[in-house]
């Protein structure tokens, strides 16, 4: 993958995702696994509630194939395009990567978004859904949710649902506690709403019983180091967290000029998942 492309996408990145908090989808593609000359499928997969979600299935590399697969939910911005280096990435190492958008996102059905709101309790539909029917797909294989940000709310709103069909949760920017964020952004004179009581959220996320791991930014001040030490005290033994010198959601250029875009990310997950 080219070095000025990996920069450009570094930086659409950072711009659309750095403490943005707010839900602002992205109609169009900037790019496709196409781009980057990597094999994949298309779907489109009906939610219960009947969107038809647009979902890319990028085939792992022959040579290092794992039997693991991972669904990506990503942040509050953009469409799954922002992703497909991410993606080929972690599909290079030998993973199955799928990555879906949320409804209102990219090339899945139309919803009505208020911008305001820290999440909304559909897009856990849209997570159950391709889980569901990634998990008939690949019924030979392990299968995990990388949530970003945003969703992480919804990888753990969704955890109730899809517990018996998921192996593990990575989280980076973890939110483990929904109403503290909204009082956070109060303290920098931002409104954000919730779509159900706090306590609804919390609920889900303190009865994850699946192998955890938190990647947290040293520099986050939304969602926190500690917050992700008190996530794992709750949770127990079964949660990881690391910390990374870095601002919120830059774990994947880490180092990347000394290591490589992604390098350090994709160590983090594969010494995760071998050790389940």
């Amino acid at each position: 993958m080219k070095k000025t492309a990996l920069v450009l996408t570094s930086i659409i990145f950072l711009l659309a995702f750095n403490y943005v908090f707010a839900i602002n989808p992205d109609r169009e593609y900037f790019m496709t696994p196409d781009s980057v000359s990597w094999n994949y499928e298309q779907l489109k997969i009906t939610t219960k509630d009947n969107y038809k979600l647009n979902t890319w299935i990028y085939e792992a590399n022959t040579e290092n194939k794992k039997d693991t697969v991972i669904i990506l939910a990503y942040p509050d911005a953009g469409n799954m395009s922002y992703f497909v280096y991410y993606a080929a990435i972690l599909a290079n190492e030998g993973y199955t990567v799928v990555t879906f958008d949320y409804r209102g996102f990219g090339k899945s059905d139309d919803f009505e978004i208020q911008r305001e709101y820290l999440y909304y309790t559909e897009f856990a539909l849209d997570l159950e859904a391709v889980v569901g029917d990634i998990s008939k797909k690949f019924k030979d294989k392990q299968i995990g949710i990388w949530g970003m940000s945003m969703g992480t709310t919804i990888a753990s709103r969704a955890y109730p649902a899809i517990k018996r069909k998921i192996d593990f949760i990575i989280g980076e920017g973890f939110v483990t506690d929904t109403s503290t964020i909204i009082d956070r952004y109060k303290e920098l004179d931002k409104v954000l709403l919730l779509p159900e009581k706090s306590s609804v959220y919390e609920k889900a996320i303190q009865c994850i019983k699946l192998p955890v791991l938190i990647l947290k930014a040293s520099n986050d001040k939304i969602t926190t180091h500690q917050d992700a030490l008190k996530l794992q005290e709750t949770l127990g033994q079964t949660c990881k967290v690391v910390e990374y010198e870095g601002d919120h959601l830059t774990g994947f250029q880490l180092d990347a000029e000394n290591i490589g875009f992604g390098a350090w990310y994709v160590e983090q997950i594969n010494s995760f998942i071998e050790n389940i």
